[in-house]
């Protein structure tokens, strides 16, 4: 690895290694749906992957409070007010809608597309106790 890299992946990465890798800390939090990159998804640019997905996946006359969020822990709250309150689309699919909003990430950003790459077979955790399902 190139004294580069270092300062890419930080000063612990080890591109040998198969240990998980902890995306919450290190230049793997770019692949975190609560990086700073905008998303485009069907016309409509989005802060965060978070606010893609949390706007995504409730009804449309919900959605633009969760666009307007100021962070992606905003995002992620109002998204729970509207799971609270009964306004998630009917049948709604949790995976292909992260997909489709990680997806779209990850060829809007070829930067991110190429940390993706470097952890190769590696197990990506997102190391966070009261995410009973993401984390």
């Amino acid at each position: 690895m190139s004294d580069n890299d270092n300062l890419y992946f930080g000063q612990d990465f080890d591109s040998a290694s198969t240990d998980p890798i902890n995306f919450l800390e290190t230049r793997f939090h770019d692949l975190s749906p609560f990086s700073a990159h905008e998303v485009e998804i069907d016309g409509l640019v989005y802060k965060t992957v978070e606010h893609a997905y949390q706007a995504l996946r409730v009804v449309p006359e919900a959605r633009q409070e969760i666009m307007s969020a100021r962070c992606p822990m905003d995002a992620w709250r109002l998204g729970q007010v509207c799971k609270d309150k009964s306004k998630l689309l009917p049948n709604f699919d949790k995976l292909a809608i992260m997909e489709t909003v990680f997806r779209a990430k990850l060829a809007q950003y070829p930067d991110i597309a190429k940390v993706l790459k470097m952890s190769r077979e590696r197990e990506l955790l997102k190391v966070y106790d009261v995410d009973y399902y993401w984390g």
